[in-house]
């Protein structure tokens, strides 16, 4: 049979772990929709219509143009940029995940990977 004070220490030492378990998933971030104020390096998400979709002319790398933006989105060939470009039409409504990000002091939205659009 424990002692009383033995029952008190594996109490508190209960609420200690329940505390970090809470802690811890309180506190994930969430990703935020995309706004002039997104900083560099955000993690984002954007909703519309692809608008156009191009692949460049060196690197095999894809850029959509989405409705409501002032900002491309750019997928790398090494993440998926062929196997988007094919799977996705003008006029998709869409919602891509991604990090913002400067190229040519122009932002952009640079996707991760593939499965990071989504057709609505």
């Amino acid at each position: 049979m424990m002692q009383k004070e033995e029952k008190i220490v594996i109490v508190l030492l209960i609420m200690a772990v329940l505390s970090l378990i809470i802690g811890y998933f309180g506190f994930i971030p969430q990703v935020a929709a995309y706004s002039e104020d997104s900083k560099i390096g955000e993690k984002i998400y954007v909703e519309g219509t692809i608008l156009s979709k191009q692949m460049t002319a060196k690197g095999d790398n894809l850029i959509l143009s989405i409705s409501n933006l002032n900002i491309k989105v750019f997928i790398s060939k090494d993440n998926g940029a062929k196997e988007v470009y094919d799977n996705l039409k003008t006029g998709d409504k869409v919602r891509i995940n991604g990090k913002v990000a400067q190229y040519k002091n122009v932002r952009e939205i640079v996707v991760e990977n593939a499965s990071d659009i989504t057709n609505l």
